[in-house]
């Protein structure tokens, strides 16, 4: 069957802030990355700028796999839990999810003696699944008198350039009945007055808002609603993932300096449903009895980032990082649609009014869109202190500025006077030790080595935004795991756990009241390595 897409009008970028569009905020998820790795490095709660020796160290540091004494590989899999404690307006929800995952895949190649000057070289890959979107389903719900009939009645009374729609502007479209024919009248619509006009036409056609008048010159829409309380549930599911791969290569100077590069890919696939949902009206006979607007968005995208970096053995005990991380460059691809579920009538009769939004062929009605947008690049320092080969304690410090955040496309550069106004500098801490205690197998390989391994880390992050309550909150955890080593086989399991409080708000417009959202992430993580030669 043949599809026809709409490619929007490029009004669409100021229209759009009133919908779950792709917004700034979630620019800002897919530039932050989720703790992720081995499970000794998440044991440490990554702290290992200075380190090195681990596959998931190379995406802190590039100069950490010249630390590798052998060729290694490893892989990782993955459990996620997060727990939802959310509070909108006067009731509270408590959801759970959970997830498994292959979260990390890792390679180095180390060539030991190339010169006198050149002590080693290393050429490493490490994949790791930076954000998770899979966990991104819950729902709240709680009573309230302003519903979606005031939000389709803002579109109608100011969407004109701040002033209201006259009846005219939708007369044409009004008496349809065929979903095919909506679909295409609403997509003319978009075309000829904008994205504002189409979400009115939208609210008319399902019956939320109704004119004063059938005359061409009315200008005033009544509420279906009425302002009576009705039950209202918010419902969001995402799926998806960010990932990451990082392109290694690094060498040893000398005794005491370590150089490293990457070169990063990044790709995002997500989709994404945004529900709005209204029944259960407190009241007799009301004439709106039920609505429900969806949303739902399909959002791909390809990036590319550089990192340099170094670390110094100042003694044998002590060495010091430092790193960069390069802005990503993202190039996007989103392809958005809606639809919206009303039933309106008084006791006796009651008449559904679906609005599906399908082309003259009944395919579905969707609208996509391009555009770029560059991620604030980072500094890490780092430090680390190994106590009689036994022991490690390790920090790193990372330093990034959110306000530099950008939309690089004419369709998006609206949004970024919102970094600039609400975003700014932020501080990342992490701290991680390690402790080894030697054993002796039955059969021991004099020349093998054997100890268990245990670890503790702790992790601070600060929130991107300047404001005190923000969408965003800061986040902290902690981690512990252990592992041991046979010779050239490690094997190492960590759980750690994070608490942060976000604000989520799914319109930008009329229903702005945030839900409160308490998450703790837990994370239990196996890993499994072996020295290659």
């Amino acid at each position: 069957m043949r599809k026809i897409n709409y490619i929007l009008f490029l009004g669409f970028s100021l229209a759009a802030m009133g919908t779950q569009a792709q917004n700034y905020t979630d620019a800002l998820r897919y530039s932050t990355e989720e703790l992720t790795g081995t499970a000794r490095f998440k044991a440490m709660s990554g702290a290992f700028g200075a380190l090195g020796g681990d596959p998931s160290a190379i995406n802190i540091n590039p100069a950490g796999s010249a630390i590798f004494n052998a060729s290694e590989i490893s892989f990782s899999l993955n459990n996620n839990s997060q727990k939802r404690d959310i509070n909108f307006l006067d009731r509270s929800d408590k959801k759970n999810n959970n997830d498994f995952n292959f979260n990390h895949f890792g390679v180095v190649f180390a060539i030991p003696d190339v010169s006198p000057t050149v002590k080693k070289l290393s050429f490493g890959f490490n994949y790791q699944l930076s954000k998770t979107l899979d966990n991104d389903k819950f729902s709240y719900s709680a009573y309230n008198t302003k519903g979606l009939d005031d939000y389709f009645l803002d579109y109608v009374t100011r969407g004109n350039n701040g002033n209201p729609f006259s009846f005219g502007t939708f007369a044409r479209g009004y008496n349809l009945n065929q979903q095919e024919e909506i679909g295409e009248y609403y997509a003319t619509l978009g075309r000829r007055e904008g994205y504002a006009a189409q979400m009115a036409y939208l609210g008319l056609k399902a019956g939320l808002i109704n004119p004063k008048t059938l005359s061409a010159d009315n200008t005033e829409y009544d509420l279906s609603g009425d302002n009576l309380e009705r039950l209202q549930t918010y419902k969001i599911e995402r799926s998806g993932y960010v990932n990451k791969y990082n392109f290694n290569f690094a060498s040893q100077i000398g005794d005491f300096i370590y150089l490293g590069m990457n070169l990063n890919a990044h790709n995002i696939n997500e989709k994404a449903l945004y529900s709005v949902k209204e029944d259960n009206f407190r009241s007799s006979n009301p004439y709106l009895r039920y609505a429900n607007h969806k949303q739902y968005i399909n959002t791909t995208g390809e990036g590319f980032s550089l990192q340099l970096g170094s670390i110094i053995k100042v003694t044998d005990e002590l060495r010091l990082g430092v790193s960069y991380q390069s802005p990503t460059w993202y190039k996007m691809k989103e392809e958005s649609r809606q639809v919206l579920y009303a039933t309106t009538g008084v006791a006796t009769r009651t008449y559904d009014r679906d609005i599906e939004l399908v082309n003259r062929y009944g395919d579905p009605i969707w609208y996509e869109r391009e555009y770029k947008f560059r991620t604030p690049s980072a500094w890490t320092a780092s430090a680390a202190y190994l106590i009689k080969k036994r022991g490690i304690l390790s920090i790193d410090y990372t330093y990034r500025a959110y306000d530099n955040l950008k939309f690089r496309s004419s369709n998006m550069k609206g949004y970024n006077s919102a970094f600039e106004n609400q975003m700014g500098d932020t501080s990342t801490l992490r701290i991680g030790g390690e402790y080894r205690i030697p054993f002796k197998l039955i059969k021991e390989d004099p020349k093998s080595t054997n100890f268990v391994s245990l670890r503790a880390g702790y992790r601070y992050e600060q929130s991107p935004y300047r404001k005190t309550t923000a969408v965003v909150g800061d986040l902290t955890g902690y981690s512990f795991g252990a592992g041991v080593t046979l010779g050239g086989i490690r094997l190492d399991a960590s759980y750690d756990v994070a608490k942060q409080t976000n604000l989520y708000q799914m319109y930008e417009n009329v229903l702005t009241t945030p839900a409160h959202i308490k998450s703790t992430y837990g994370n239990f993580l196996f890993t499994f390595t072996a020295q290659l030669f």
